[in-house]
């Protein structure tokens, strides 16, 4: 479970000799694997997922704005939502259909696959999720084809600079693409629900966590080699992004997410 766990002991870091910080895993939204029904047309704000998952849709269309890009999903794609993920849905049509299951641990952004077979997933997931996500693995590995509903307009371009490389200058960026700085904030603010600035922050923020959270480098290198300015201010965003500072998830690794 992601709701209401919380992790509580007296931490020794560089930054805080004695804090008692816990891991607030209620700021994530969590899922029930199985297949699901939307009956009413809705838009979600941008949420917070911990665990990985993936969502394989059956009828309707779903809008997802992601650090892995824009979406528009209908019938027969299959999103993978990484691990420490964040999306908006900005529009979910009524009569949505989908079935959510949970995932192997990701490190990337995520991915966006087409799928011909979905009815067979979806018998297989009436009865077993675990034998479903099992199937679904094999058909991406086999049978997947990628699918062509990721939007690609200069926000999506942006996007992909940023996360391909979170040291990008963002001002030089919209010089280079005959953008006004003001643009693009705007123009990527409307598209991805944040300015440019802090999803550069947060993709900083998520690839120090995986780093801290499955290695032993020391916090001051992660900052460096993450782009933060200094320890304290990738701690402040970690904190932001995963409900607690570094040292809280050195202790308490995100082995409990699996």
């Amino acid at each position: 479970m992601e709701t209401g766990i919380y992790w509580r002991r007296t931490l020794h870091s560089p930054y805080n000799q004695s804090v008692a910080s816990p891991i607030d895993t209620a700021m994530f939204r969590p899922i029930t694997p199985g297949i699901e029904t939307v009956s009413s047309s809705l838009s979600m704000h941008r949420h917070r997922h911990l665990r990985p998952y993936a969502t394989v849709v059956l009828a309707g269309r779903l809008d997802e704005s992601a650090y892995a890009g824009r979406i528009s999903a209908t019938a027969g794609d299959v999103l993978i939502h990484p691990t420490l993920d964040c999306h908006a849905n900005p529009w979910i049509t009524a009569g949505l259909k989908i079935i959510r299951l949970d995932w192997s641990d990701t490190s990337g952004t995520g991915g966006l696959y087409r799928l011909d077979a979905i009815d067979e997933v979806a018998r297989v997931a009436e009865k077993d999720v675990v034998e479903a996500k099992l199937l679904l693995e094999l058909m991406l590995r086999e049978k997947s084809a990628p699918s062509p509903a990721r939007k690609n307009d200069w926000p999506d371009l942006l996007r992909e600079d940023l996360t391909r490389n979170n040291r990008t200058d963002i001002a030089r960026w919209a010089e280079v693409n005959g953008l006004a700085r003001e643009t693009v904030s705007r123009g990527f603010a409307l598209a991805y629900g944040i300015a440019p600035s802090i999803f550069r922050a947060e993709t900083r923020a998520r690839a120090a966590w995986l780093r801290i959270t499955r290695g032993s480098d020391c916090l001051c290198r992660i900052a460096t080699d993450t782009g933060f300015a200094d320890q304290a201010h990738m701690t402040r965003w970690v904190h932001r992004i995963s409900g607690a500072p570094p040292a809280a998830w050195r202790v308490f690794p995100s082995d409990h997410n699996h």
